[in-house]
């Protein structure tokens, strides 16, 4: 069997392993689809010390498959089970979430739960739809911090795999005041024609006069008109859309952070707290977020799976981040660690 192997930057190599054992808390998984997710990118291009990834890591961490051994200790998972894992308590030791080894044909899953680190799937949900159930879920995890309702209004900025997740979250459960940022016109195309979700391109309208337009404004502290947004929620990391929001957006809003954005931010506290408004972080997922997205992957009228782009086998690995990495034209690029 193989796996594949973070060597460092630009380096990821595949190499032959023994077969797990499988404890009397422990499953064994046979993997069938991994996505390759910002996180693996981040670590391909600049190094991965600071987000968990090490050298020598089998990494991969959107991972599905099927369940192949059960230890005698495990309750309500049985043999043959299609799951998703939670990557970041799929090991029994911590801050492993990054180096869970999705990119394993075979994969250990330790101290085994149902509803916990193991959620199981409807056989007749194809592999290629509960692929993304782990992007989906970080989404779903950044807007339920903002405590959504269909009367609110609502910014995703950046349209990869998490802003759109997130912009369809909202949109299943009823939220219709949504509008997500990009320059990637594929990308917005994907939101309008498969999501149902107004879109704005940055480098051809005024956005923030956008905005205006579409929400209206409400006066800050001492009178100034402010975006009428209740929450901002960043997929892409970009230090200027912290400081905008410090400056214009209004009274209790909220500006939630995905993105795991490298560049530092500076601003003026002053401004945060004459507004009211908060930075929240949001990190990963909760099992409530990950059932939500296998709920919304299960519903065959749902899109958001159509994120699929591309598909490799094990083997070819390195081509698949280099896909991932530099054509602008594909969403989510898929590892098919078993076919």
């Amino acid at each position: 069997m193989k796996r594949a192997i973070y060597e460092g930057i630009k380096n990821i190599s595949v190499e032959g392993y023994d077969k797990p054992e499988v404890t009397e808390k422990d499953i064994l998984v046979k993997v069938m689809r991994n996505g390759i997710c910002g996180s693996d990118l981040h670590a391909y291009n600049l190094g991965g010390d600071e987000i968990g990834i090490y050298k020598g890591a089998a990494i991969g961490h959107e991972f599905v498959g099927e369940v192949v051994e059960v230890g005698n200790d495990v309750e309500e998972i049985n043999v043959g089970d299609h799951v998703f894992i939670n990557p970041s308590i799929a090991k029994a030791k911590s801050g492993m979430l990054a180096m869970a080894g999705g990119l394993s044909q075979y994969n250990l899953i330790q101290n085994a739960k149902l509803n916990w680190n193991v959620f199981e799937l409807d056989k007749n949900l194809s592999w290629d739809r509960a692929a993304v159930i782990e992007p989906y879920s970080v989404g779903i995890h950044g807007k339920n911090l903002a405590n959504p309702k269909p009367t609110k209004n609502y910014v995703i900025l950046g349209a990869g795999p998490v802003g759109l997740g997130a912009a369809s979250g909202l949109y299943e459960q009823g939220c219709r005041n949504v509008v997500i940022v990009d320059i990637a016109e594929d990308r917005l195309n994907f939101a309008q024609d498969k999501l149902h979700i107004d879109t704005l391109n940055p480098n051809q309208v005024d956005l923030y006069k956008e905005l205006e337009n579409r929400f209206g404004t409400k006066p800050g502290l001492l009178g100034d008109p402010r975006i009428n947004v209740d929450a901002f929620i960043d997929c892409v990391g970009l230090p200027q859309y912290m400081n905008d929001f410090i400056g214009k957006a209004k009274m209790d809003s909220k500006f939630i952070v995905v993105a795991l954005g490298a560049k530092e931010v500076s601003f003026k506290p002053q401004f945060l707290a004459m507004n009211e408004l908060s930075l929240v972080g949001s990190a990963i997922y909760n099992a409530d977020d990950i059932l939500e997205a296998i709920n919304n992957v299960e519903n065959l009228s749902n899109n958001f799976p159509d994120i699929v782009s591309a598909h490799y086998p094990l083997e070819k690995v390195t081509e698949a981040f280099e896909r991932a990495n530099n054509d602008k034209n594909v969403i989510k690029v898929i590892i098919d660690v078993n076919d």
